[in-house]
């Protein structure tokens, strides 16, 4: 879904919320564009971009917010932990997938970004690979699939991960409550190996 974007004097209310969580000094009614996207598997919470285009170039700060409470995406768990807990999650088979990539995308691990792979084409590293390893990882990659496990109710998503310079087929564990667990199954290629060598 694509972000909707608010009109100026609404941009300015949330600017009014967010200064208690960010440096209020960073965003202006004037300068600021203010929109947000609704998230699939959150009945109460959207995601909010702010945009300050008074600097070259611009930058954009991102929060959980359920239009009373904001919540900026720092990089760690602790805003999607809350949202979880107070914003009705809901995670289906057919969301999954959804949320998992959203959770991976706003969280930096000590060791590491850890990426969903679900279209090879969009990769942002696809072009340093030689057309041979872009043709081997293409011929590899399978596509985010999900099954429940009986007797936990976790959803378990079959996916290709870049995870620390290497590239793995792992099972990516999710709870009802959205924690995550991977369980790597196969290295695809790392960082520092061709696919020859794979």
């Amino acid at each position: 879904m694509d972000w909707k974007r608010l009109d100026h004097n609404q941009t300015g209310a949330v600017l009014e919320q967010i200064a208690s969580v960010s440096d209020s000094g960073l965003f202006s009614k004037e300068h600021s564009e203010a929109s947000f996207k609704p998230l699939n598997f959150y009945q109460e919470f959207m995601i909010y971009r702010i945009v300050n285009y008074a600097t070259l170039p611009s930058f954009s700060m991102e929060f959980l917010s359920n239009g009373e409470s904001f919540h900026l995406l720092d990089g760690s768990p602790h805003p999607i932990n809350i949202a979880n807990r107070i914003g009705g999650l809901y995670l289906t088979e057919s969301n999954v997938i959804d949320y998992a990539d959203f959770y991976l995308a706003n969280i930096r691990a000590d060791d590491g970004d850890i990426y969903m792979i679900r279209d090879v084409d969009n990769l942002a590293f696809i072009d340093s690979l030689s057309p041979d390893q872009q043709a081997s990882l293409k011929e590899k990659h399978i596509q985010p699939s999900v099954m429940i496990d009986k007797d936990s109710s976790n959803f378990i998503i079959l996916a290709d991960l870049f995870y620390c310079g290497t590239l793995l087929n792992s099972a990516i564990i999710v709870t009802q409550s959205g924690e995550l667990e991977f369980k790597p199954r196969a290295m695809i290629m790392s960082a520092s190996q061709s696919f020859g060598e794979a």
